[in-house]
């Protein structure tokens, strides 16, 4: 029974690690995305499923690199190991490991510096995770070679002060990485939402959407018409110039053709009776940017409504 418990805890328990990196970098990747556009992915209640099918494209690039750079390293190391059987009275590799480690250490706390906050200049914080994770490897390496420096070709066991090390440099890298990896999550967000906002314009898929009661949308973003008061018609009002930018099965959020960083706007909208959504596939015009929206004197918010 203990050996069947111990089966099922050696698969659950990274199933249980992984399905959590998931969710977390497809989160930071979801709320960048969001915060482009002025909304907090907070309010908007994505299910974990979300966030995890989110993740896959954040991650599949990590799960690339990340391997291959792992594969590089153990060939580098066992390499080096056998150089360093040839060469273990070399007073060069004695000076080259306490190199290697002083560098280690030495980036490894200027990445703590900068991370407490004491240090004021301005430094991209890509380089900072890049850092911390190349001291860390620099000081397991020169702790490495210094202990085979000492030991010589005898078998002997780690002692307490080089194991702490080279367990203080694994953790160091893992949360190098995982920072490192945060930092992708969010630029791809970013970047997502920058080439979504991009095409917002020229997109042949639109969004026509009528209400019941009336919207606060900027007149000049979008081309609201009033349907009329008739107590038997349930939608009085429509919205032309509508775009997706993410699509639930209880909600929509919709953003102007025109959207720009100066106007913000954006619409959550409720699948509810008291709502209804047209997505329409247009012919758009060709070649007439957002600066022309005010082509032939008059005033038009997006393609589908301006002049043919």
């Amino acid at each position: 029974m203990n050996k069947w418990l111990g089966v099922v805890a050696a698969i659950v328990a990274p199933t249980t690690l992984i399905t959590a990196l998931c969710y977390y970098f497809g989160a930071v990747s979801t709320y960048a995305y969001f915060e482009y556009f002025g909304i907090g992915a907070s309010a908007l209640g994505f299910t974990t499923q979300y966030y995890v099918l989110g993740s896959v494209a954040v991650l599949f690039p990590l799960l690339v690199v990340l391997p291959a750079t792992v594969c590089i390293a153990l060939w580098v190391v066992a390499y080096g190991r056998r150089a360093l059987r040839t060469r273990l009275r070399s007073r060069h590799i004695r000076r080259a490991g306490w190199a290697v480690t002083a560098t280690g250490i030495v980036l490894t706390a200027l990445s703590v510096w900068f991370i407490s906050g004491v240090a004021s200049p301005e430094v991209n914080a890509t380089l900072i995770p890049v850092a911390l994770g190349s001291g860390a490897v620099l000081v397991a390496v020169g702790t490495e070679v210094l202990t085979k420096v000492r030991s010589g070709d005898a078998p002997r066991y780690a002692t307490s002060a080089e194991l702490f090390t080279l367990l203080f440099s694994a953790a160091t890298l893992v949360l190098a990485l995982f920072w490192g990896a945060n930092i992708y999550a969010t630029a791809y967000g970013e970047a997502r939402a920058v080439e979504k906002a991009a095409g917002l314009w020229d997109t042949d898929n639109t969004v026509v959407l009528e209400t019941a009661d009336p919207l606060a949308i900027p007149s000049n973003l979008v081309k609201a018409t009033a349907l009329g008061v008739d107590p038997t018609h349930r939608f009085r009002y429509r919205y032309e110039c509508l775009r997706t930018i993410a699509v639930q099965p209880d909600q929509w959020i919709l953003v102007p053709a025109r959207w720009t960083i100066t106007y913000g706007n954006a619409v959550i909208v409720p699948v509810d009776e008291y709502s209804r959504l047209n997505v329409v596939r247009r012919s758009l015009p060709v070649g007439v940017s957002p600066m022309d929206w005010n082509a032939d004197g008059m005033r038009w918010p997006c393609p589908e409504v301006g002049p043919r």
